[in-house]
Parts: structure tokens; C-alpha cells; sequence
């Protein structure tokens, strides 16, 4: 270099190639006046010397001219022109061509794929104003969610994204094409403005407004992760509006949720599965109901406590409960059993096979009985018919008195025995022995048989229940998730189905 900086020339060129493979960020730049224009072919591309781009953020934001851009700058090594370094670009020069740059309609020193920028104004629409049509900005107004109904009834609007309007004050980063660009807004008097915009050629967004409103909208999928710990405060309401599904997972730790009003669900379908325990507490009362009921304990009891009454009420139904293998108990102070047709206890008389000691052992119990240390009572308006295939027993260790206002008929189709360790007694207006009456005893106990009307006889091919409780059997527990540090990977399953339980497609269960 002659006189080292002394004789520095400078030059106006054009950026033909910015593929620096030592990635020092250079271009090589054709200077109008030093370099012979490129379509006389004396000098191509490939032999322009690589210019170095002063970069005067120091590293903080180096920005690379673009092929086409026009740029000044000058040659450390004077006339010799081999080491050239560019100052900066010169904006605007893409509207025109300069005097000198090649013959009139012809491209000269523009590269061709810089063509497509001839015209454009340099500053961004963000910046100028202009342009507001192109981009991205009609899809993001245009698709601008209107009326989001939330859950509790009320709806909201999406904030708009701002749009280009003249602000020379803007400071806008852009890309290369300008599609993908930040734009940090300063207040103009009178006018507004004061926002921050990063904004992707795809549409999504995300945006401060003048009141500090944070805007982010994707026109694609949204990913957020952490390796650490989230946390989230709002100070006001929050309100989420999902068009598909949701789901919500906790790998390893467990979950809660604080609510210090109400707490309202509303869907089609809700299922709850909990490989353990299921508890539900409410301080005041708790309402269950739907247009059918079931409750289904698959390996142990189903149990009903209450401090005071417990009520059961069918309205025009019934009420069945059926135990095929175990008991029946009902303990209480007083027991009352009324219905306005008839009452039936029936057994089948089978010999019970049984561990039971409480109340009492009671292998081998079989028939009916009622039991009373003070006092059992048959009471009836009508009539009252006690009746055995075999034998009918009458027995009391003090007196047993048989008395009607009316007849007392005793009669016999074998043998007729009266006996008294003491004194029998036969007593009346007229007493008749030997001889026919006018009105038999067989015949008046068949009247009091035809009063009862016909009676079926409940047998063991047609027990009393005919309606069986049915409920969905919840199926397969779904297995507890191994631990991170180790630790078996346990499936749970319902205990196996016995034969009473039934099987079908509707996955309901017979108890």
C-alpha cells in the first residue's frame, strides 16, 4: 500500500455475491468507475476482490448486505483497488438506475435477483406506511377472533395486530425480504403508537399494544417448555376457549386444585378413575343424580352411614334387594313393615351352610322363624290361616288359648286326639259327638281357603327378585406408571367375575 491511508479512494457499487465461505461476513462488490460493467464480461463475479463491512454495533447486530443493495465505501490500498471495505448501504438507489450503469433497458450493474425489489420503496411498510396490503398483515386482520365464548357465558375479543402506518421514528429489524421483521414503536404526539411487534411471515405474532396488552397468537402449533419450575399469577380472571380436545398430565408428582368459590363442570360424558381411593367430602350435603344410579364394589362392601335417617324411596317402582350367597340383616329399635296389598315371607326350607356365629350359629337353619321373648302377635281384620303340608305345632310352656266370637271348627281328615294331662272340658248349648253336623269342619276351612284366593308358591326356579341391580363394571384398572428411580411396573385388575355376574357387548354387570 502507497502512503498507507493517505490515498484512499472511495467508490459507489453494487453487491453481486455475499457466500463468504470464510464467514468473516464479506461481499464482493462491482465499484462503478473502477470495475468494468458485468454483462462485458472482462471481469466476473468470481474475480471482484471480497470487501470487508464495517460493522459499527460492534458485534451486536451485524447485518449483511444483500446482492443488489448499493453501498459506499472506499479502497484501503488507493488506485491498486484490491482491498476494498464497505461503510454502509445507500437506501432508495433500487428506484432508479444510475447514469453510467449500462446502456438504456439494460439491467447493467443490477443482479438479476435483485430485480424483483426494483421500485420498492427501502423503508419498511412499518416505517413508510406503504404497503399495508402486502405481508402478512390482511391474513392477521382477517382471521381476527371475534365473540370467543368462554365457559361462564361471557365473550371476548382478540386485540388487532398493529398495522403499518407512517412513523419515522420506528426502528424496524428486519430480514432479508422484510417479511419477518421487530418493530419497536415510539409514542407519537397525538397520534399514539408506543408498541412493540414481532411479527413471522406465517402470521403469528407477538405484540405489547399502548396499554401494554401482550398479544401472542400462533398460526401454527405452540410448544412451551422447562426444565425447571413454571409459574403462572393472575391477578384477574382467566378464561381459556379450546375448539378440540384437551388433556392435562402430571408425570411423577401430584396434583391439586384450590378453588375459594364454586367449582362447576359441565360435559357429556365424566369418568373418573383412581387406582387406589376415591374420596369425596362435602361439609353441608352431598346430591347425587341422574336418570339411572349404580353402585358396583368389585372385592369388598358397599357401606351407608348416617347420622340420623336413612331414606329410600321408589316412586312407582319397586324396591329389590337380593343377596344369593350371603344374609340379610336388618337390626333396629322398631321395625315396622307395612304394604297396602299383601305380605309374603317365604323359604325354601333348604339347610344353611354356614361359618356365621353373630348373631348366633346358623348351620343347618332352614324354614321361618319369628322369635320373640315377650310377645308375638297375629292380628288380622279377616282372616288368619295357618297352614302345613306335614305338621302343624302349637305349643307354649304356660296356657294356649284358641277363642273366636264366632265358630272354632277342629277338624280332621285321619285321626282327631284331644288329650289333657287334666281335666278336658266340652262345653256348649248342645254338645254333638258321633254325628254328623249340618255344617262339616272340612268344608269350612275350604271357605277359608277360597277367601284367600290363589296363592303361587314361591320356588327356587322363580325367586321373588326379578329385578337385578345392574351397573357398567369400570373394567381394567389402568397399571401405576413405574417410578424414575425404579420399582415394579404393577398391573390392577378387578377381581375375576363369578357366575352370577353377568357379561354382554353393553359392558353392563349383574350383581
Amino acid at each position: 500500500m502507497s502512503g498507507l491511508f493517505n490515498n484512499l479512494v472511495w467508490f459507489v457499487g453494487v453487491v453481486e455475491d455475499r457466500q463468504d465461505l470464510t464467514n468473516a461476513g464479506r461481499v464482493r462488490v462491482r465499484a462503478f468507475g473502477v470495475h468494468p460493467p458485468k454483462d462485458e464480461g472482462l471481469l466476473p463475479t468470481q474475480h471482484l476482490p471480497w470487501a470487508t463491512v464495517l460493522d459499527g454495533s460492534y458485534g451486536a447486530s451485524q447485518v449483511i448486505p444483500k446482492v443488489g443493495d448499493w453501498v459506499f465505501g472506499f479502497f484501503v490500498d488507493g488506485r491498486e483497488a484490491q482491498h476494498p471495505m464497505v461503510m454502509g448501504r445507500i437506501p432508495g438507489m433500487n428506484l432508479s438506475f444510475p447514469a453510467g450503469s449500462g446502456q438504456p433497458g439494460a439491467d447493467g450493474y443490477i443482479p438479476p435477483e435483485s430485480l424483483e425489489e426494483f421500485g420498492a420503496p427501502p423503508l419498511h411498510r412499518y416505517v413508510s406506511g406503504e404497503d399495508a396490503d402486502f405481508g402478512q398483515t390482511i391474513l392477521q386482520q382477517s382471521l381476527r377472533n371475534r365473540d370467543i365464548s368462554m365457559a361462564n357465558g361471557d365473550t371476548c375479543d382478540e386485540p388487532p395486530v398493529m398495522t403499518p402506518e407512517r412513523n419515522l421514528d420506528n426502528r424496524v429489524i428486519k430480514s432479508k425480504n422484510g417479511d419477518n421483521f421487530l418493530v419497536l414503536c415510539d409514542p407519537v404526539e397525538n397520534e399514539g403508537g408506543n408498541y412493540i411487534l414481532l411479527s413471522h411471515s406465517s402470521g403469528s405474532v407477538f405484540q405489547i399494544d399502548p396499554n401494554g396488552t401482550i398479544l401472542i397468537k400462533s398460526f401454527g402449533d405452540t410448544y412451551n417448555s422447562t426444565e425447571g419450575v413454571e409459574c403462572n399469577t393472575v391477578k384477574g380472571s382467566r378464561h381459556t376457549n379450546i375448539h378440540e380436545n384437551w388433556t392435562h398430565k402430571v408425570e411423577t408428582g401430584s396434583g391439586k386444585v384450590w378453588i375459594a368459590g364454586d367449582f362447576d363442570i359441565e360435559c357429556e360424558n365424566f369418568n373418573v378413575t383412581a387406582r387406589n381411593t376415591v374420596n369425596i367430602k362435602s361439609a353441608v350435603k352431598a346430591n347425587i343424580s341422574g336418570g339411572s344410579i349404580g353402585l358396583f364394589a368389585t372385592s369388598d362392601d358397599i357401606n351407608l352411614v348416617a347420622y340420623d335417617n336413612i331414606k329410600s324411596m321408589s316412586t312407582i317402582g319397586g324396591f329389590y334387594v337380593q343377596s344369593l350367597l350371603g344374609d340379610i340383616h336388618m337390626d333396629s329399635y322398631k321395625m315396622n313393615l307395612y304394604s297396602t296389598a299383601y305380605t309374603k315371607i317365604t323359604s325354601l326350607g333348604v339347610p344353611a351352610v354356614s361359618t356365621q356365629t353373630i348373631p348366633y350359629i346358623d348351620a343347618t337353619h332352614k324354614g321361618v322363624e319369628i322369635n320373640s321373648p315377650v310377645l308375638v302377635s297375629l292380628t288380622s281384620l279377616g282372616i288368619v290361616s295357618i297352614s302345613a303340608t306335614t305338621t302343624a305345632s302349637i305349643h307354649s310352656l304356660g296356657g294356649t288359648n284358641v277363642s273366636a266370637v264366632g265358630k272354632v271348627d277342629v277338624a280332621a281328615g285321619g285321626t282327631l286326639n284331644l288329650d289333657a294331662v287334666g281335666i278336658t272340658s266340652l262345653d256348649g248349648s248342645v254338645v254333638n259327638i258321633g254325628t254328623v253336623t249340618a255344617e262339616t269342619s272340612i268344608a269350612t276351612l275350604t271357605a277359608i281357603d277360597t277367601l284367600r284366593g290363589p296363592q303361587v308358591a314361591l320356588a327356587s326356579a322363580s325367586p321373588s327378585v326379578t329385578e337385578i341391580a345392574k351397573v357398567v363394571n369400570p373394567g381394567v384398572i389402568p397399571a401405576s406408571r413405574p417410578s424414575l428411580l425404579g420399582g415394579n411396573f404393577v398391573q390392577k385388575q378387578n377381581p375375576p367375575m363369578t357366575s352370577f355376574m353377568g357379561h354382554g357387548d353393553d359392558s353392563n354387570t349383574s350383581v
